[in-house]
């Protein structure tokens, strides 16, 4: 099943990337939250299509794949937490120095 039918949207609203709630949900957590967890909160939100296993899966594989894009961490103990950006990314204006 590819992503656009796994996370196909159950209700009308704005189309919103697979990563991109995935993120959302994580930054909801802030200890940080293992792949089944969020693929748990992704199917209990109603965010989700189709059987637990592949969906469980698939997260994984987009965490995996966020991690190496630099947007979440894995933290010792296998969860994972968004990175928040640094100063430096957000244009801080205070003068270096």
């Amino acid at each position: 099943m590819d992503d656009r039918k796994m996370f196909a949207p159950l209700r009308r609203g704005e189309a919103v990337s697979p990563e991109g709630k995935v993120l959302s949900l994580l930054a909801g957590y802030e200890v940080g939250a293992t792949a089944t967890a969020l693929a748990d909160a992704l199917a209990f939100a109603g965010l989700t299509v189709g059987a637990r296993a592949p969906v469980r899966k698939r997260v994984a594989e987009l965490l995996d794949e966020m991690e190496q894009a630099g947007s979440v961490e894995r933290i010792p103990d296998g969860r994972y937490r968004a990175v928040r950006p640094s100063r430096d990314r957000r244009g801080d204006s205070r003068p270096q120095g």
